[in-house]
Formats: C-alpha cells, sequence, structure tokens
C-alpha cells in the first residue's frame, strides 16, 4: 500500500494543477492524468506547434474536440 500511495504523489507532482488547488483524491488524480495524457496525444496528433494547438484550444474550449474536459470530484466527462 506504501508503493501506490507513493506512486500517488509522484503522479500528483507531474499533472498540471493550480497551486491554490486542495490535494486530488486518488480518483481525481487518474482522472486529470487520463485527461492530460488525452490532451498530450491529441496535441502530437495534430502536427502542429503545442503553443499554437493550446491557444486555439483555449478559444475553442472543447466544440468539436475529442478531448476531455478538466473537471475533478466526480464532474469529469467525456465528450
Amino acid at each position: 500500500m506504501l508503493s501506490i500511495n507513493s506512486a500517488f504523489e509522484e503522479l500528483r507532482g507531474r499533472v498540471p494543477t493550480f497551486p491554490y488547488e486542495k490535494r486530488l483524491s486518488k480518483i481525481d488524480t487518474l482522472r486529470l492524468a487520463i485527461a492530460y495524457i488525452a490532451l498530450l496525444s491529441d496535441i502530437l496528433a495534430s502536427g502542429t506547434d503545442p503553443k499554437s494547438y493550446l491557444n486555439e484550444f483555449m478559444k475553442k474550449g472543447t466544440q468539436g474536440s475529442n478531448s476531455s474536459i478538466w473537471n475533478t470530484s466526480g464532474e469529469f466527462l467525456q465528450n
């Protein structure tokens, strides 16, 4: 159990969060990691510059995208 908890702590340190957010639960950590991996995959598949992709993503939001919505605490949805 100790190794699982330390693995979650390491994963929490690798997914992007805001500094003021509370410590993520294990399920929230997994959901956020899934969404983050999906976003990175979409960036690679697009073949565009990551900054340009993210700027366009932020303008459009999630409309017309296969990306995951970045919510936690049971509000994680897939488009």
